[in-house]
């Protein structure tokens, strides 16, 4: 027999979890108001951990778990002591990543009860419309950094400051890290539509996604939700609702020949024209990413343990004019040290090598973690990190526990 948690107890950890992942997709500057965090993330392993992680399944699986644990925490920690170059702010999201591993390693053990990864997942998706809200506000021109809804641009040079008033980021500094953030939250969509069977779900978020697209100008975020909408309403699509699509891309076509602009509302026409008509920089663009890739892999030889956060931007910057590699493996090995860089492939590795022993909540984040890492330089969004930790957190586990349907742990 054993001891089950009394309701009240469960329900207050179901809240706990609904609230951390509003917390993360709807992440307030918090170092905006004088607090020693930079977003409302980091405060909340200070708060959870103790709250959540003093529970009987979670120290019993702490116990069983202790030498692999300790392991990753501990590769994680010495990028801290011996990266080459250690300046303002570079420890910090070397140990914003462990407080996340710990975190995820308490919530996979609760996520043995789906209603507690049920909280978490309709968290996301509650912040995610929160955090599209300011978005769409931050895009009239309200001054919202005041409230930690905004990154402050005043230390930005002129020509930054050009590259996020074209790709809007919201309560992110730029489009191109919100449309990852948003595309990640299909996760979460994912998860709730295929469980309860409501495709619904899932079509809204992607609804939201389309809505942000305007704004953030990323389309790289776009493709593994939209190959997971496809596959998902695939036996939904029917001949004169393919047809009725066809007709108005037809018509969409015709008048862009005709006129010249699509006859769509304006933030949207320019945001398709850029983006997918008038992008004419592929090969110099291509160029770029190559260069400071292959730059960066060699940072990344000489450099094992981690560089630094603003050492490797400043090198990157005099070896090649860029500061991103553009690819959120290389910066995090740039970032992390090489070993937790490979520690995270390797989870990947091992989740979707055995997606059914892994369940579908890591299988999902595995599937649309690796396009954007691949992507973009996204090793310094909290977002991210807190899915990378999940990743690693998972390494200590042994996989295959079947889920507890409507049990309190």
């Amino acid at each position: 027999m054993r001891a089950e948690a009394p309701a009240v107890s469960a329900g207050a950890q179901r809240a706990a979890v609904f609230l951390l992942g509003a917390g993360l997709q709807f992440n307030v500057l918090t170092s905006s108001f004088g607090l020693p965090f930079q977003r409302l993330s980091d405060l909340l392993p200070f708060l959870l951990i103790p709250l959540l992680g003093l529970r009987r399944a979670v120290i019993a699986e702490a116990l069983r778990s202790a030498a692999p644990l300790a392991g990753i925490l501990a590769l994680v920690g010495i990028s801290m002591v011996l990266k080459a170059h250690k300046q303002a702010g570079d420890v910090y999201l070397t140990l914003v990543l462990l407080l996340y591993t710990v975190q995820a390693f308490i919530l996979l053990v609760l996520f043995e009860d789906t209603r507690v990864e049920d909280a978490f997942c309709a968290g996301l998706l509650a912040g995610m419309l929160g955090s599209l809200a300011v978005l769409l506000l931050s895009s009239s021109g309200l001054p919202l950094e005041r409230f930690g809804l905004a990154v402050p641009y005043d230390a930005f040079d002129d020509e930054l400051k050009l590259f996020v008033e074209d790709k809007l980021g919201g309560l992110w500094t730029s489009g191109n890290e919100t449309g990852h953030v948003f595309a990640l939250a299909g996760v979460a969509a994912l998860i709730l539509s295929l469980r309860y069977r409501l495709k619904v779900i899932y079509v809204l978020y992607f609804v939201a996604l389309l809505a942000s697209f305007p704004l953030t100008n990323n389309r790289a975020g776009l493709f593994m939700p939209l190959i997971v909408f496809a596959l998902l309403m695939r036996r939904n699509l029917k001949t004169p609702m393919v047809l009725g699509v066809l007709g108005v891309l037809g018509i969409l076509l015709v008048g862009w020949s005709l006129t010249g602009e699509l006859p769509l509302p304006d933030k949207l026409a320019q945001a398709i024209e850029k983006r997918f008509g008038e992008d004419h920089n592929v090969s110099e663009n291509f160029d770029e990413r190559f260069l400071s890739g292959v730059t960066a892999l060699r940072l990344v030889a000489a450099y094992p343990f981690g560089v630094g956060e603003i050492a490797r931007r400043e090198e990157l910057k005099a070896l090649t004019g860029l500061v991103t590699p553009h690819n959120g493996f290389v910066s995090l090995a740039l970032q992390n040290g090489v070993a937790v860089a490979l520690l995270l492939i390797a989870g990947l590795v091992r989740i979707l090598s055995a997606p059914g022993r892994f369940g579908p909540f890591l299988f999902y984040s595995a599937l649309f973690l690796i396009p954007s890492m691949m992507f973009e330089e996204l090793s310094v969004n909290q977002y991210f990190l807190f899915f990378m930790a999940f990743i690693l957190a998972s390494l200590a586990r042994s996989p295959g526990a079947a889920p507890l349907e409507g049990r309190g742990r």
